[in-house]
């Protein structure tokens, strides 16, 4: 029994690491389409393929880029990660209660987890990249430290009620795109080209990040259902003992599946231009809205097809492993690289690409901190980013110290 639980807790951890490192790989491709590389390719909404990147006329090689874009790039990593937020979260508030935090107690010590990582993001956001998901990550993290006690009945209806209402918002937008221009109000980065000196980067950086800033009480929101999906399989399990919550993994792989044929792949079609272009803004709209609900399924595919590993992590799974463990310096060391590299001010690199220089251009960053994280887990070393906040969230020792009062957190 001692031996099976054990297997358990260690399975916990390959899935959660797996998943960031393949998460990171799916944020680096879609943020140069949406951020680092904006050229006439995807500002142009004339064009053929504008919303993954662009696909140059007669390139077949853009067009089977642009369907796997829409089908596994765009708006499939973030989701994940968030569901991972919230299963992260869980496993730090049941390490609370092993050591016998009161719930009161274990609210401080989670509020300054995640008020710390906020500020990490809002740094990462106005110093070097306007596009930061870890502000939003820290809001919804302090919104679970709220919730830390709520029943895990009541954490689902929270959980859904916010996806239906988002989802539902969402379809009206993409229904409302074939008649009205649905991007007229939305934040415009400035074309990549008209970065050529730091200064001008930075400014840029500035500007968009003061406009996203407004936009984050949202974006928490809506991440945050994600968050609690993520929370409530942490407290039962969901991804460690798989195969007693097999139907809940099957049905959401389902979800994400059903999602990704039926809106990705159309969407990507109409990219690449074999269905209609008038398809392509409501398409686009329509990933946006329910592309979330790929981020539990996505997850549940990988518990799923790891199980049979028990608690061993395979050849090819080490470096996504060692990048998922240094995933807040992972996605850092991304604006870091795609800055150097992008920008006109240093390399200036594929300033004219369409969809699949970009891609080409993130799985390229991908794999330099891939392989920054693989030298470091070799060297024994945590990510810099991951030792900092867990010494500023937890002390010099930067753990959890033992309570010596046992008192019961959650129902």
């Amino acid at each position: 029994m001692h031996d099976s639980r054990q297997q358990q807790q260690q399975q916990r951890l390959i899935v959660p690491d797996l998943a960031r490192g393949t998460a990171l790989l799916g944020i680096a491709m879609a943020n140069v389409a949406q951020a680092w590389v904006i050229n006439d390719w995807s500002e142009d909404q004339s064009r053929v393929g504008w919303s993954v990147g662009g696909v140059r006329p007669d390139s077949v090689i853009d067009q089977v880029s642009a369907v796997f874009a829409a089908m596994f790039i765009h708006v499939r990593g973030l989701p994940m990660f968030s569901t991972l937020l919230g299963f992260g979260f869980g496993l730090v508030a049941a390490s609370l209660y092993r050591k016998h935090y009161p719930a009161n107690q274990a609210r401080r010590v989670l509020f300054r987890r995640y008020g710390i990582l906020a500020l990490f993001g809002l740094a990462h956001m106005f110093l070097l990249f306007y596009g930061d998901i870890m502000l939003t990550y820290g809001l919804v993290g302090i919104l679970l430290a709220a919730m830390l006690t709520l029943s895990s009945k009541t954490l689902r209806i929270i959980a859904y009620c916010i996806l239906v209402v988002f989802t539902a918002m969402g379809v009206m937008g993409a229904y409302a795109s074939l008649y009205f221009d649905a991007t007229s109000g939305f934040l415009e980065a400035d074309p990549t080209l008209s970065l050529d000196t730091l200064g001008a980067y930075f400014s840029s950086n500035m500007s968009m990040a003061v406009g996203m800033l407004s936009m984050q009480p949202i974006a928490a929101v809506q991440l945050l259902a994600l968050a609690v999906i993520g929370y409530v399989w942490a407290r039962e399990r969901v991804l460690i003992d798989v195969a007693s919550h097999r139907r809940t993994l099957i049905t959401w792989t389902v979800i994400a599946g059903l999602v990704i044929l039926c809106v990705g792949l159309p969407w990507g079609l109409s990219a690449a231009g074999v269905l209609p272009a008038a398809w392509e803004m409501p398409l686009f709209a329509l990933n946006q809205a329910v592309g979330y609900l790929t981020g539990p399924g996505i997850l549940a595919a990988l518990a799923l097809a790891t199980d049979s590993l028990h608690n061993q992590v395979p050849g090819w799974a080490r470096a996504f492993v060692a990048l998922g463990k240094r995933s807040m310096s992972g996605y850092l060391a991304q604006s870091v690289l795609f800055i150097l590299l992008c920008t006109p001010a240093f390399l200036g690199v594929g300033l004219d690409t369409s969809v699949t220089g970009k891609l080409l251009i993130g799985f390229g960053v991908w794999l330099i901190t891939l392989a920054l994280a693989v030298a470091l887990d070799r060297a024994g070393k945590q990510g810099p980013f991951e030792w900092a906040h867990r010494h500023l969230s937890y002390g010099t020792t930067g753990r959890i110290e033992p309570k010596h009062d046992q008192v019961q957190i959650a129902a």
